[in-house]
């Protein structure tokens, strides 16, 4: 842990990318339901996030066959992913873990269903529940049993005291990521696939997020933002949190 937060100092995270995979992303994985306190939270805001549910789904996809005969999911180069391989590997056999490897033998394009039903979740005590403000219900998995499938992998195998354990990680990541974000740079990063600027950017980090970048516009007639799956660096010879770099434009500038 110490050598993970010893590298976040001088990172930086790309969103250079995530335009590549992003056209014609609408929010049909996730659709809007918003509610006034949403709105009033995040007009105008560019929120640096990761989120517990969606490192949750990360870490069951990094035990998968695609994930782990595909070198461009899952960023397996870090210390980060060293630790999440020694914790969880004795649950490759999960029941959550099998039914995503049927899902992706058969439709690799479902990665990208997952990676986006993931952020309409988070934890409220013990269970895996649907956020208020979005509906999951148009996604082509069925969440509802995922839903089931990741609280018991979480209650399983600990995960839940896995994240606390790197909250501080997450937590420096996302103070790096933060302090280089704006309305402003964010809009940049996806202003080649969309017509005009959000009222709302969500950027969804992992440390364990390789190759499976995008973005999702979500509209409502009274709110819309966008959330933008970010990728890390995959340079060799630094660590995870050495790549926290500020948010440029779709043309790396």
């Amino acid at each position: 842990m110490k050598a993970l937060q010893n590298a976040i100092m001088g990172s930086a995270l790309l969103l250079s990318a995530v335009s590549i995979l992003s056209v014609g992303c609408k929010s049909y994985d996730i659709a809007p339901r918003y509610t006034s306190k949403h709105i009033k939270e995040n007009t105008n805001q560019a929120i640096a996030q990761v989120p517990e549910a969606y490192e949750l789904g990360y870490i069951v996809l990094s035990l998968t066959d695609a994930a782990q005969q595909n070198d461009n999911i899952i960023n397996k180069e870090t210390p980060y992913y060293q630790e999440v391989s020694k914790h969880f590997s004795a649950y490759k056999k999960h029941k959550a873990v099998r039914e995503l490897n049927e899902e992706l033998s058969e439709d690799a394009n479902r990665l990208t269903y997952f990676r986006n039903g993931l952020y309409a979740f988070y934890f409220n005590s013990n269970r895996f529940v649907l956020k208020a403000d979005y509906r999951i219900d148009l996604n082509r998995l069925d969440f509802k049993k995922y839903a089931s499938l990741l609280k018991d992998f979480a209650k399983d195998s600990g995960f839940r005291q896995f994240y606390a354990q790197h909250k501080s990680f997450y937590n420096e990541l996302i103070k790096s990521q933060q302090q280089q974000l704006s309305m402003e740079s964010a809009w940049k990063s996806v202003e080649k696939t969309y017509d005009k600027p959000f009222q709302s950017y969500q950027v969804i980090l992992s440390p364990l997020m390789k190759g499976e970048t995008g973005t999702v516009a979500i509209n409502s007639h009274r709110f819309n933002e966008c959330l933008i799956f970010a990728q890390s660096g995959n340079r060799k010879n630094v660590s995870y949190g050495q790549y926290t770099v500020p948010v440029t434009d779709a043309n790396g500038r």
